[in-house]
């Protein structure tokens, strides 16, 4: 990782010390940032207490960079500073200020306490609402599974409110803006009907999920005299990081209230911008300039370098038909690593990284490897190459489903046995892995012929041992099928009365037993920690979101999670992640929390992907934009445009982020066979 230099630029020490309102302007890794955690401890040094001073940041990862300079200040208390981000403020506020907005809100009992839904909690309540909908034909031709409509329809009524737009805006722009086949008005027609439905079960029943309480904030309380008084006496001094990568509802509570402070400082990162898909506006954050009463240009980098800012001018260049210098791009190029298939690409890789790591005296954790998607088989590839080579690593995920992790299926499908009366289907598939992950050492030709003999899918149920005759005894071994009996008697054991969050922590106890898992199972804590803390927070908000048997909590546990439920904060899986190793990461997950590295690898260069943007049918987050005009139809060009300009930003911020120069990686044939020859590969024709 790189050090941060602690000589300070004039223009950083004028900004640390402004009074008023300040803009902070430039590209990343011109220390903008820094010039904010040392204002914050100016202020700190200077006697505010921490409870007067507010940060609010991007990402709730980039919190750790300023409680990392007050620790290490050794200034003292700081168990008050308030570091977060807008959407969490939000939730808050709308929290505590609860009886003075939940009336004018709409809420129909506005004397009940709140529910606060968590994502995953929310996809469940929306699957209910769609459930019905697609049993009776709706969204029918939609080339989408079912949790991919539940996620869309989520987030259009979440970039609705981010945008500071009302539900029935949100849908009419995405009506009137649509240029395509007919048959899309339907679906669209369809997605709004499950939007309202959600909406009003949110107002019946007092949930609060985000794009609830975004606008509830934003249209109830961020202008409302009582909470304007709250927020003056409390904060004195206001600090935003990455203001582009807020959103329009952020940015109206940023500016509404950034007089009210003693100071206000805002930063932004020029070509920023990569929550769009978020609803983040990198447009709109630009009024900030011309509202504060300083405006400091950051313009030198503390990272990157001439070849590098020339290599993102020379992709710019053929993306968007500018014409920036670009005469030194191929310096920063420092390799090229190929194969035919992505496993020969994959291992080459590995064998590079190793003669880079001798030539350039590289760390591992000045290495960040950076790919458009991070798929099953990918990932497992670069783990093993990784691990034969010697080379540390770590992956950096934002959202992930859990379905996709053997030892969650393996959990649920214990807990289906355990509870028949949930009338569940359970796969003798389900069962056969179940136990090979269950017991150490059974392998799964052993597992399978167990599940053969003892397992009925009728009821469901497991047999006992006295079932299995001898002859599959001694293939099996006794010691297994002493131990399968062992978890079909505990099973068996269950009443049924134990909430979902207890069986689970019950059931790893014991098959965390030496004579199951002779060595600690890491990732099988990890597996059961994230399990028990979903199951806790559905137990908690059943009855509001309309689960009223433990059959009902149970089957939507685990068909939500089944059906492919995706969660913000997934398990960590595998043995700890070692952070001082190679950092492997999406796109969008290194731009928004990765740290600046030395040498970048861009992964699959030649796939579409760096161009690609999410197929989104159902919301169109460009459309959702508050600065679109919705008289203005969304066309093909529109597409095209915007994909071009993203990649560019792409580029822009990667290159931001780096000091030595990048590796790119690609294989002929991508994950399907299919040739590849992706935009970003075409336009890095001229240096690789």
């Amino acid at each position: 990782m790189i050090d941060v230099l602690v000589e300070l630029t004039p223009t950083q020490q004028t900004a640390i010390v402004a009074e008023q309102t300040s803009f902070l302007l430039g590209p990343a890794g011109t220390g903008k940032s820094f010039a904010l955690q040392q204002r914050l401890l100016r202020l700190l040094r200077e006697g505010e207490p921490a409870y007067t001073l507010l940060v609010i940041v991007a990402e709730p990862d980039q919190a750790s960079s300023y409680l990392d300079a007050v620790h290490q200040s050794g200034l003292g208390p700081y168990a008050d500073l308030k570091i977060t981000t807008y959407n969490q403020m939000a939730m808050e506020m709308v929290k505590l200020f609860w009886p003075l907005v939940a009336r004018p809100a709409g809420f129909e009992r506005p004397y009940h306490p709140p529910t606060f839904l968590s994502y995953d909690l929310a996809q469940l309540l929306m699957w209910h609402i769609i459930t019905p909908m697609l049993n009776e034909g709706a969204f029918a031709d939609l080339r989408l599974r079912p949790q991919q409509i539940v996620s869309q329809l989520l987030d259009t009524l979440n970039r609705a409110a981010l945008n500071s737009l009302s539900l029935d805006e949100a849908i009419e722009r995405q009506i009137r803006t649509w240029a395509g086949e007919p048959e899309r008005i339907r679906h669209l027609n369809e997605a709004a009907d499950a939007a309202r439905q959600f909406r009003a079960t949110c107002l019946r029943d007092s949930l609060l999920d985000l794009s609830l309480a975004v606008e509830v904030f934003d249209t109830q309380l961020v202008q409302h005299p009582e909470f304007h008084k709250y927020f003056s006496e409390r904060y004195r001094h206001l600090l935003v990081d990455n203001i582009e990568e807020q959103t329009p509802a952020g940015q109206n509570f940023v500016a509404e209230l950034m007089n009210e402070t003693v100071t206000t400082a805002v930063a932004y990162d020029a070509a920023g911008g990569y929550k769009r898909f978020l609803a983040a506006d990198p447009l709109g954050a630009n009024k900030f300039r011309s509202l504060s009463a300083y405006a400091f240009d950051f313009k030198d980098s503390f990272i990157t370098n001439t070849p590098l800012i020339h290599l993102a001018n020379l992709v710019e260049n053929g993306l968007m038909n500018t014409h920036k210098p670009f005469a030194e791009a191929q310096q920063a190029i420092l390799g090229t690593v190929g194969g035919r298939y992505r496993r020969e690409m994959v291992v080459q890789l590995a064998d590079t990284l190793h003669e880079l790591m001798v030539e350039h005296d590289l760390h591992p954790s000045e290495i960040a490897i950076i790919a458009p998607y991070l798929d099953g088989a990918l990932r497992y590839m670069l783990g093993n190459a990784f691990r034969d080579a010697g080379l540390p690593y770590f992956l950096l995920r934002r959202r992930s489903s859990p379905r996709d992790e053997p030892r969650v299926r393996a959990w649920l499908t214990w807990l289906a046995l355990a509870h028949p009366d949930w009338d569940i289907p359970v796969s003798p598939f389900d069962v056969a892995e179940a136990l090979t992950l269950s017991i150490s050492g059974l392998d799964a030709a052993r597992a399978e012929l167990l599940t053969e003999s003892l397992y009925r899918t009728e009821g469901p149920e497991l047999l006992p041992i006295a079932e299995l005759p001898d002859r599959i005894v001694g293939r099996v071994g006794m010691d297994f099928v002493g131990l399968y009996e062992e978890i079909r008697l505990w099973l068996a054991g269950q009443d049924g009365r134990s909430s979902i969050d207890v069986f689970l922590h019950s059931l790893f106890t014991l098959l965390s037993e030496r004579r199951f898992q002779p060595e600690p199972d890491v990732a099988g804590a990890a597996v059961c920690d994230w399990l028990v803390q979903a199951a806790t927070r559905l137990r908690q908000s059943a009855e509001a979101i309309g689960l009223h048997s433990p059959a009902a909590v149970g089957n939507a546990f685990i068909d939500g999670i089944n059906q492919g439920l995706v969660t913000a904060n997934p398990p960590e899986l595998g043995d700890p992640p070692d952070l001082n190793g190679i950092m492997i990461s999406t796109i969008y997950g290194y731009l928004l929390a990765g740290s600046p590295v030395r040498v970048q690898v861009w992964l699959e260069t030649a796939a579409t992907g760096w161009w690609d943007i999410p197929n989104q049918p159902l919301s169109n987050a460009f459309v959702l934009a508050q600065s679109y005009d919705p008289a203005q139809p969304w066309t093909m060009d529109n597409d095209f445009h915007i994909r071009n300009q993203l990649l560019s930003r792409i580029v822009r911020g990667l290159t931001a982020r780096c000091s030595d120069g990048i590796l790119l990686a690609s294989s002929d044939l991508d994950r399907r066979g299919v040739r590849q020859d992706g935009p970003l590969w075409r336009a890095l024709q001229s240096v690789r």
